[in-house]
């Protein structure tokens, strides 16, 4: 591997951590959930989808350098896409665009 893909991994492994972090520091202040109910499965899929949409902006939602980028494999990055509902967000795509065109 070279090494911005080893750097890119780091990150992604930090910001993971910090992930952790913020849903620990979460669940100890507030104690419950406004449902009333903290789970190891819900802190974990907050995590997950936080992870996968933070890497899939950062690679333009190339899933195959994403699931590289989150070491796990390709089919396995499309059942949690598909389990979370993770969906591009079309609506800052197309603001970016319009910042960019030429107006004639």
């Amino acid at each position: 591997m070279s090494e911005p893909e080893t750097a890119s991994q780091g990150q992604i492994a930090s910001e993971s951590a910090e992930a952790r972090k913020k849903s620990r520091t979460v669940a100890q202040s507030s104690g419950t959930s406004p449902a009333g109910n903290i789970t190891l499965r819900r802190i974990r899929a907050e995590a997950e989808i936080s992870a996968i949409s933070r890497v899939l902006e950062q690679t333009g939602w190339n899933r195959r350098r994403a699931a590289e980028l989150l070491s796990i494999s390709y089919r396995g990055l499309l059942e949690k896409i598909r389990r979370h509902n993770i969906k591009t967000e079309t609506g800052s795509q197309l603001t970016s665009i319009a910042r960019t065109a030429k107006v004639e």
